[in-house]
C-alpha cells in the first residue's frame, strides 16, 4: 500500500516536471521569422478593428483619434409603366435592376472627404467626388466633383424621379470646382467656381447629372461658372421654420464649332417651409442661354444629357417650382415612417422660345429602416421624361398629357 502510494505521488511528480518544462519551452524565445509573422497578425487584426470601430475609438481616444470612416451603398430595382409606350404597355411595364452604388464618407480632425459612385443599367458613372477641410466650426471649404449650390437644397422634390428643375440643370447637379460654405443657426451662405461638370468629355451623355453635351450639330459645353446662394433661417416659433433665399448663376459657353463663348445666367428665389411634420416648397427660376452657334444652328434651343440620352431645352425660359409633402411616424412592426407628396412643376419658355413643359407628381415614399419603396404616378405635357421630345420645345402635340407609373424598391446601407 505504502509502495502504491510512493508510485502515485512520483507519476504526480513526473507530470508537475513536464507541465513546468512545458511552460518554460513556450515562453523560449522564438526564430526571428515567426516572431514577424505574429507580429504582421497582430498589426492587421488592430487595423482591421481600427477601422471597423473607428467611429467609437474616436469618441474615446482624444489623444490619438482615429479617421471616421463610414461605408455605405445601396441596390435599387424599377418598375415602370408608360401610356406613351406601346410595346411597354403590351408587356404590362418592365421590372429590373435599376442601381448599384457604393459611397465612403471619411472625417479626419479637420479634413474630410467624400465619394460616391454607381452602376447602372446601360451605363456607370461618378455622382460626386470630392475632399475638403473645416477652416471654423463655422466654415468649410470643398474641393472636387460636388452639389452647385443653386435653389433649395438638397433637393427642390420628393418623388423619385425629381422635378423638371433636375432635367435642366438646376437640381441635384454635381459639378467639378472649388465651394465655400458658411453656415450658422441663422445664415447659409455658399459661393462656388466651376471649371466644367463632372466630365470634360462633353459627348460622354453616360452621366448622373444633366449638363450640356455635343454631337455634330449642337456642339455647345459648359465652362468656368459661378455661383452664389444665400439663405435665411427664420424660425418663427418651435413648430415653424422657414429657409428664405436666392440664388444667382452665371458661367461661359463654348462651342467647340465656332471657337467663341456665349453666356448664360440664373437667377432664383426660393422658400423652403416646415411646419410640424409638413414640407412646402416654393421657387421661382429666370434662366437664359446665349450660345455662339454657327449661323444653320438655331439659338432658341440647346442640347442637354444624362442617362445616355439628349434632348433639347429652350435656350430662355421662367421655372416656377410648388412641392407639399407630409412625414407620418408610423413605428410599427413592418413600417417606420410613410411620406405622401404632390410636386408641380413648369417651365415656360420666354416669348418665341418655345412651349409650356409641366410636370406633376403624385406619390408615396413608404420607409422600413433602410428599406425604401417609392411609388409615383407622373403626368408629363411636352416633357422630356414623360415622353415628350424636349423640355420647353414648340411642336405639334405640346397639350398632350402623357403618364407613366413608377415603382421603386431600394435597399441603403
Amino acid at each position: 500500500m505504502n509502495i502504491l502510494r510512493h508510485r502515485n505521488t512520483g507519476i504526480f511528480l513526473l507530470l508537475l516536471v513536464s507541465v513546468i518544462d512545458l511552460n518554460y519551452g513556450q515562453n523560449i524565445e522564438k526564430p526571428a521569422e515567426q516572431k514577424a509573422s505574429d507580429s504582421t497578425k497582430k498589426v492587421r487584426s488592430n487595423f482591421l478593428s481600427d477601422i471597423l470601430n473607428s467611429e467609437e475609438r474616436a469618441k474615446t481616444d482624444s489623444i490619438h483619434p482615429l479617421p471616421k470612416i463610414r461605408i455605405g451603398g445601396a441596390l435599387r430595382l424599377n418598375y415602370s409603366y408608360k401610356n406613351y409606350d406601346q410595346e411597354n404597355m403590351d408587356r404590362l411595364g418592365d421590372f429590373g435592376f435599376e442601381l448599384f452604388r457604393l459611397n465612403a464618407d471619411i472625417d479626419y480632425k479637420d479634413i474630410f472627404f467624400s465619394v460616391e459612385y454607381r452602376w447602372y443599367g446601360n451605363f456607370n458613372a461618378i455622382h460626386h467626388g470630392y475632399f475638403g477641410y473645416h477652416l471654423t466650426d463655422r466654415s468649410s471649404i470643398q474641393i472636387g466633383i460636388h452639389q452647385v449650390p443653386f435653389g433649395i437644397l438638397p433637393y427642390s422634390s420628393d418623388s423619385f424621379w425629381f422635378n423638371a428643375t433636375y432635367y435642366i440643370g438646376f437640381e441635384d447637379d454635381y459639378d467639378t470646382g472649388i465651394k465655400y460654405i458658411y453656415d450658422t443657426s441663422s445664415w447659409n451662405i455658399q459661393a462656388a467656381f466651376y471649371k466644367n461638370p463632372e466630365y470634360i468629355d462633353s459627348e460622354r451623355y453616360g452621366r448622373y447629372s444633366f449638363d450640356l453635351v455635343t454631337d455634330d450639330i449642337q456642339t455647345n459645353q459648359e465652362i468656368n461658372q459661378l455661383n452664389l446662394r444665400t439663405i435665411y433661417k427664420w424660425k418663427l416659433n418651435d413648430n415653424l421654420l422657414m429657409k428664405l433665399g436666392g440664388s444667382a448663376e452665371a458661367g461661359k459657353i463654348y462651342n467647340k464649332t465656332t471657337k467663341e463663348k456665349g453666356d448664360r445666367y440664373a437667377f432664383a428665389l426660393h422658400n423652403n417651409l416646415f411646419y410640424k411634420n409638413w414640407n412646402l416648397h416654393f421657387q421661382w427660376i429666370d434662366y437664359e442661354y446665349r450660345p455662339r452657334n454657327p449661323d444653320n444652328v438655331s439659338d432658341k434651343t440647346i442640347q442637354f444629357g444624362a442617362f445616355m440620352f439628349p434632348f433639347e431645352v429652350s435656350t430662355k425660359a421662367n421655372v416656377y417650382t410648388f412641392n407639399v409633402s407630409n412625414m407620418l411616424h408610423i413605428d410599427g412592426k413592418y413600417l417606420d415612417r410613410m411620406k405622401l407628396y404632390f410636386n408641380y412643376s413648369q417651365v415656360s419658355p420666354k416669348e418665341g422660345y418655345g412651349s409650356d413643359s409641366k410636370q406633376i407628381v403624385i406619390g408615396t415614399t413608404l420607409i422600413k429602416r433602410g428599406l425604401y419603396a417609392y411609388f409615383d404616378y407622373i403626368f408629363g405635357q411636352n416633357m422630356w421624361f414623360s415622353g415628350g421630345p424636349g423640355v420647353g420645345l414648340t411642336h405639334p402635340e405640346d397639350r398632350t398629357w402623357n403618364s407613366r407609373l413608377n415603382i421603386n424598391f431600394g435597399y441603403y446601407f
